[in-house]
């Protein structure tokens, strides 16, 4: 009797074991069910890289830092189809510090783009030809802080933010 509980604690124990190795679904389950390490604006893209900036600042003022910080990462091994303006989120490991930071996407996420009622253009759309229109010889990092339609102007206003400088942009919706 001993020796058949032992033997049936051992098959238990085996397939307890057994099924938490396993996951359901494809690709890396844990990227799967993680939140991504960034949300933001694509800014620039170069071959399979992109940068991404975040979308929401950061403040480090109360340890000295930027009050008004937002987050940039080159990404490589991005999907081919990425474009200028889209808003993503980035599954990501090891980023190297720098600024931008540099790492490689395990997964990228494009997020449905805003289109006001009326609007021709979408949001993606309205910060691709403002990014194009800014005209800086700042190779620095962009970010997109604000971008809303205006109904009433049938355009689109979109704050551009470098350092410390900012730059409103106002993007016909045609």
């Amino acid at each position: 009797m001993k020796k058949f509980l032992f033997f049936l604690w051992i098959v238990l124990l085996g397939i307890v074991l057994f099924g938490c190795g396993l996951s359901s679904g494809s690709g890396d389950s844990k990227i799967d069910h993680d939140p991504p390490g960034m949300e933001g604006y694509v800014i620039n893209v170069e071959g399979d890289r992109i940068l991404v900036v975040e979308s929401k600042a950061q403040d480090f003022s109360s340890t000295g830092g930027q009050e008004e910080f937002y987050s940039a990462i080159w990404f490589s091994k991005a999907p081919e189809n990425m474009k200028i303006g889209q808003k993503v989120q980035v599954w990501f490991d090891i980023v190297a510090e720098s600024y931008p930071g540099q790492s490689e996407a395990k997964k990228v996420v494009v997020l449905p783009s805003e289109r006001p009622e009326n609007a021709d253009l979408n949001e993606a759309e309205a910060i691709r030809k403002a990014i194009e229109a800014h005209d800086s010889e700042y190779m620095g990092v962009t970010a997109v802080k604000e971008v809303s339609y205006e109904a009433g102007k049938d355009a689109w206003e979109v704050v551009l933010k470098q350092e410390a400088e900012e730059y409103e942009i106002v993007v016909k919706d045609e």
